[in-house]
């Protein structure tokens, strides 16, 4: 018998050559497989970066707006700002992560603001540009404003409005003319809870308002709404005049530089003897009592406390102006004790910092002027008329007052707030 022999060589070989070729295939689709995965994580990394540095961006403008905020325009080299060139600038570091901002020093402020955010894979920085424009407008929008709650008691409290730069809306030297009033004499709290806002049985010509989800509550006699709704002879709030909308800006007031401030002097003036005369020029006292006479543009700043009562009076000139400053506790105004001899608004602002947390006007009064005292409880009884605005923080009225709101002062006043106009990335 023969036997025949094969000769396996030539299949060994396919199989060694077919396994080379699938452990090579395997080891390309693993090699581009872990390519994959590195690409991805890169990625992913690189886009967290590029998130959080945006994110450092924006954080460089909200501090940028609470500056503003706060210090503009005179205090803006202040709390860590330096002057660079035309713009105050500053950086903030954290961890490896920081952003740079700048503010021009300008009416209408720009901020520019970038974040840098160390990227892991290769240590470089990644960056991102916000740039905000923003417009300076007015603080005073409203006859009567508070960020807590208003409380009206009286039964004659009424509210109206005009404008004092408009002869169309006011007498023929800017005073308030009732027959040319106008339905702009809103009420408002930022408060945002049931009975933020007590109208009582007012009659407001204008609308009332409060924060989100807030309550207006009035009496029966109550009148609200436009001029038309109150010459039909309604009752209760037109449709359409009343809000949970309100969010009334309420900056925290600063003490302008008083280096160099002067003490008030004594004086006897066309017969009348005065404890505080003021011409033009800052002064600073720590109380304000008795006789007070304003015959120049005048800066002061109360220490302590203010208490004008009885036969006393602040007396305005007429082309004089006060801007008030009172950081005491308290203050206390009765009696006739205001003459705003010129009868404008803006000729009258009082100033209650922080730390003025109470104001009391009682008595028959004629008060023509502006309060802005966004810390202060404010108690006003007696009757008489107030020609301005008043932002408080709470309010209680009783008496008979009518408040009438110069239009006017949303434009002309000193005190502004910066308002946002865009935000974009560049």
């Amino acid at each position: 018998m023969r036997i025949k022999r094969s000769h396996p060589g030539g299949n060994q070989g396919s199989i060694l050559m077919g396994t080379l070729v699938a452990t090579m295939v395997v080891g390309m689709v693993l090699v581009g497989y872990m390519r994959m995965v590195g690409s991805a994580h890169r990625d992913a990394v690189r886009s967290e970066a590029w998130n959080t540095s945006l994110a450092l961006a924006e954080a460089g403008v909200e501090e940028a707006l609470s500056h503003l905020a706060v210090n503009f325009p005179s205090n803006l080299v202040s709390q860590g700002w330096i002057k660079d060139g035309t713009n105050i600038a500053r950086t903030r570091t954290l961890g490896n992560e920081y952003y740079t901002v700048r503010i021009s020093l300008a009416t209408q402020p720009v901020v520019m603001s970038r974040g840098y955010v160390r990227h892991a894979g290769d240590n470089n920085y990644l960056s991102r540009t916000v740039q905000v424009l923003t417009m300076q407008t007015g603080v005073v929008s409203k006859a009567f404003a508070t960020k807590l709650n208003i409380k009206i008691n009286g039964n004659n409290i009424s509210a109206d409005s005009y404008d004092s730069t408009n002869p169309l809306y006011s007498d023929a030297i800017g005073r308030y003319d009732p027959s040319r009033a106008r339905d702009n004499g809103d009420v408002s709290t930022n408060l945002g809870t049931d009975w933020a806002l007590d109208a009582g049985n007012a009659s407001i010509k204008g609308r009332v308002s409060t924060g989100a989800d807030g309550g207006v509550s009035y009496g029966p006699n109550a009148t609200i709404g436009s001029t038309t709704w109150h010459s039909e002879g309604n009752t209760g709030v037109e449709p359409g005049w009343s809000g949970d909308d309100a969010n009334v800006p309420m900056p925290t007031v600063v003490l302008p530089d008083m280096s160099g401030s002067s003490y008030t002097s004594t004086g006897s003036v066309n017969g009348t003897n005065y404890n505080h005369v003021m011409g033009s020029g800052t002064y600073e006292i720590s109380q304000l009592s008795g006789n007070v006479l304003v015959t120049g543009d005048a800066v002061l700043h109360v220490t302590k406390q203010v208490n004008i009562s009885g036969t006393d009076v602040l007396r305005i000139a007429p082309g004089a102006r006060l801007q008030l400053y009172v950081s005491g506790t308290s203050a206390h105004i009765s009696g006739s004790a205001i003459a705003n001899e010129s009868g404008l608004a803006a000729n009258l602002v009082y100033f209650g910092l922080p730390s003025n947390t109470d104001l009391a006007i009682s008595g028959t009064s004629e008060f023509a002027g502006v309060v802005y005292a966004p810390y202060t409880s404010l108690q006003l009884n007696g009757s008489g008329n107030i020609y301005g605005a008043i932002i408080s923080k709470t309010a209680q009225l009783n008496g008979n007052y009518g408040f009438h709101f110069d239009e006017s002062l949303d434009r002309t006043l000193e005190l502004k707030r910066i308002a946002v106009l865009s935000w974009e990335e560049i």
